[in-house]
């Protein structure tokens, strides 16, 4: 027998110390197992943005100092106002005596929300329309003269703004709807408070539902809830992609091994692999989060395919009747290198994506490669010790044909020409679709289906702007708020910011120039309502029922309403917090943003404009947040992609050595990626920041293929394409199938973002597929027939 090689050898030392193998990976699987099982979650896209990232940096500060400033919002719609009035008074009144909430509000007092609203109006508007009174009330009788009538109706617009300031509600309450505001004690980041604080909050408000009939809630929104969302939905696609790719896998190793027995075989390495790698994730990282939450899923496909490579040739050495362990040593010698070479690549792609910042990709990459190489490793070791017990007398692989040195008398005259025309197809499918591939900006398109922004009613929609979280803008003291909160204003009015659409802080409460305002307000009440009358009396001026009739109705209600100069400790605490005034040395303004900010487009033009007309200020957000994020994974996806494919040509160069053995694999590697974006294109998928992640895996993956195929060629040189793909491409196209109903789980998943990942690889590897069983075939044989090496060529 020749001299085994270092695959071999491993097999020879693994079958020579069986029970102390097999002890210290039971020990190395139980640690683990206690430490990674089951997998904690984190939904915190916060933690993934690098510490160099100034919008997470402002925000992550924000939420350590106060929780962040997200709020629960709850809409509800009744039958009457009476009954809505109580039903929001005794929820509040509820709400606030939780530990886990600091304020609820609904609404403030009609007198406050009435002189709050009066204080919007400007000093000097007000003081014209007492001028313009003035004038008309002298004139008595001859006030209602049309001509002098409509001098006064200029002014219409300002007295319709004191009519409305006795109805508005400054939290959208009306008589059949009503809002509640809640502001928690702790962060929408923080899982180990949202999960509870948000059960509890579902379960109190089905319990006052059931108590109130007539009354429905018709929105819940803000940071919470959708943090929640995604942890439950995460932790369901683990489980059910999970099971989903243990499955399909399961069904495909008892078709392809034709043995139940085999699924022992497979696996048990398999599994031990995967506990394993979440023993290093919880060792090394902690938790998973939303981008690494599917790599188990994964796992299992990638990691059975070295299986399938493994026990596939041992099953062809064993037929060939060799004995059980010279068989392994055989097998392992033969496809241990291509299987560690395909590995080696594939942990390459996925390694490629730790060179992004965003640490959702680069965890993702780490986990993937960690546990790609584990799987394999697990697989080279513990194979040999199964493979006696659990398959001593096997049958080859179904469809598989053992290799017989039969002889071929092919001319390959034809090769050249299909080769020339698979290459000029693939040029020209890939120039006139690939560019045409589109992008899904929109964050909530890739939740759960019913919950992406298009799906929403115009009703929701209001609503769920209306819960959008502000951007903070910090100050150092009034003065300065003051003079910005001015300037902004008048950008908003003029309408020369797109997505900035309120600007608000405690200075629309209490303004710095409150006295003035509230001087010229007392004054116009003065002047109706406050006159020292011929009996001594104080009261409505004689003159005013001459006013135009509209003009009566509008100023009436200045006359029951008390005009007092407000401070801080008139305000409710509840109002205070949505007002970003959480204590007396905080001075805040609040940026309200306008349009769909789950679009990143958006969210990233909102970080643009807010740091265009506050380029000094310190701002914090999650919308800037999101902003920031698109703008990094822009940056890093063309890094991580060109990085991917250089990492995988340039491991399996190190592998194949030989310049056209290295061209044949990349090109056949390019061509089935052209075919598989064309396909995406044609059939309307679109890139998203979920799957976009499935391209260097892809790559990673893709290899694997082109490799074993590529080394059987090699092996059974010319004439032996068929013999190749009878025998390593039944194992290769069986490892794809694996693979593939690995990903096909993934479209179990709720996420519809982690769905179209799934779609998207599954593609990608029945195209590479393709592209190795035609292309690289082609690649060989016109190489053969043009250097004369064809077998008929050496017939003659």
């Amino acid at each position: 027998m020749t001299q085994s090689g270092p695959y071999g050898q491993l097999v020879r030392f693994v079958l020579a110390h069986r029970r102390a193998v097999a002890l210290v990976l039971a020990v190395i699987v139980l640690l683990s197992g206690i430490a990674g099982l089951p997998p904690k979650v984190a939904s915190n896209l916060l933690e993934l943005m690098p510490q160099r990232s100034k919008t997470a940096q402002a925000l992550r500060t924000l939420n350590e100092e106060e929780g962040g400033v997200n709020l629960l919002t709850l809409a509800f719609e009744g039958d009457s106002p009476e009954s809505m009035d109580t039903f929001l008074d005794k929820m509040v009144l509820d709400f606030e005596e939780m530990d886990e909430v600091a304020h609820a509000i609904h609404e403030v007092d009609e007198d406050l929300a009435f002189q709050i609203a009066l204080l919007q109006l400007q000093p000097s508007d007000v003081a014209e329309l007492s001028s313009r009174l003035h004038g008309a009330l002298k004139l008595g009788s001859a006030a209602r003269n049309p001509m002098i009538a409509g001098t006064l109706m200029r002014m219409g617009p300002l007295t319709e703004r004191i009519a409305k300031a006795q109805d508005i509600s400054l939290f959208g309450k009306s008589d059949k709807s009503g809002r509640i505001l809640i502001r928690p004690t702790g962060s929408s980041n923080d899982q180990d408070f949202t999960m509870p604080f948000m059960e509890k909050v579902e379960h109190y408000v089905d319990e006052s539902l059931a108590a109130t009939p007539g009354i429905e809630l018709v929105w819940m929104g803000g940071a919470y809830r959708h943090a929640v969302e995604d942890v439950k939905g995460i932790r369901h696609d683990i489980l059910v992609t999970s099971m989903a790719a243990s499955i399909l896998v399961l069904l495909v190793v008892i078709l392809a091994f034709r043995s139940i027995k085999a699924t022992i075989l497979v696996f048990t390495p398999l599994a031990c692999a995967n506990v394993v790698n979440l023993g290093v994730v919880w060792l090394f990282m902690g938790h998973l989060n939303t981008y690494t939450s599917f790599a188990t899923a994964i796992l299992i496909g990638l990691g059975i395919a070295f299986a399938v490579h493994l026990v596939g040739r041992y099953r062809e050495e064993r037929n060939s009747g060799l004995e059980v362990e010279i068989a392994i040593e055989r097998a392992w010698d033969r496809v241990g290198p291509p299987c560690m070479t395909a590995a080696l690549t594939s942990a390459a792609g996925f390694l490629a994506l730790a060179a992004a910042d965003f640490r959702g990709f680069s965890q993702l990459g780490v986990i993937l490669s960690i546990g790609l190489m584990l799987c394999l490793g697990m697989m080279l070791v513990m194979l040999p010790l199964l493979i006696p017990i659990l398959d001593h007398q096997p049958a080859m692989l179904l469809g598989a044909q053992a290799s017989t040195p039969d002889s071929s008398r092919s001319t390959y005259r034809f090769a050249p020409v299909a080769l020339m025309i698979a290459v000029l197809a693939t040029g020209v499918i890939g120039a006139s679709r690939l560019p045409e591939i589109g992008w899904e900006f929109d964050m909530s398109a890739l939740r759960r289906d019913g919950l992406s922004y298009d799906e929403l009613t115009t009703a929701e929609r209001d609503l769920a702007r209306e819960s959008y979280a502000p951007t903070i803008v910090s100050y150092p003291d009034k003065e300065t708020l003051a003079s910005d909160q001015k300037r902004l204003q008048q950008l908003v009015e003029a309408q020369k910011v797109d997505y900035i659409a309120r600007v608000i802080s405690l200075e629309n409460v209490l303004p710095s120039d409150q006295a003035e305002r509230l001087a010229a307000l007392t004054q116009l009440k003065q002047l109706l309502f406050e006159q020292e009358l011929k009996d001594g009396t104080v009261g409505q001026h004689p003159n005013f029922l001459y006013l135009p009739p509209v003009f009566i109705q509008r100023l009436e209600p200045l006359r029951h309403h008390g005009l007092q100069l407000l401070t801080r400790e008139d305000i409710p605490p509840g109002l205070l917090t949505v007002l970003g005034s959480t204590a007396e040395d905080k001075h805040r303004i609040l940026l309200f943003p306008r349009g769909n900010m789950w679009d990143m487009r958006e969210a990233e033009k909102l970080l643009t404009e807010v740091t265009k007309v506050l380029p000094d200020r310190p701002v914090a957000g999650e919308h800037l947040f999101v902003g920031d994020m698109y703008r990094m994974v822009r940056r890093d996806m063309p890094i991580v992609g060109v990085l991917a494919l250089l990492m995988v040509i340039g491991l399996a160069a190190i592998d194949l050595r030989k310049l056209h053995w290295i061209a044949s694999a990349t090109l056949t590697l390019m061509a089935g990626m052209i075919w598989s974006g064309s396909v995406l294109q044609i059939i309307g998928v679109k890139l998203s920041m979920l799957n976009v992640v499935g391209i260097p895996i892809l790559l990673g993956i893709g290899i694997d293929v082109v490799i074993h195929l590529l080394h059987r060629i090699r092996e059974e040189g010319p004439g032996g394409v068929r013999r190749a793909l009878r025998t390593t491409g039944v194992a290769a196209f069986i490892a794809t199938a694996t693979s593939v109903l690995s990903f096909c789980s993934l479209m179990f998943a709720g996420s519809r973002g982690i769905r179209s990942l799934g779609l998207l690889v599954v593609v990608g590897l029945i195209t590479i597929f393709l592209a190795s069983a035609i292309i690289l075939p082609l690649i060989w044989t016109a190489g053969w027939r043009v250097t004369g090496r064809a077998p008929a060529d050496n017939i003659r």
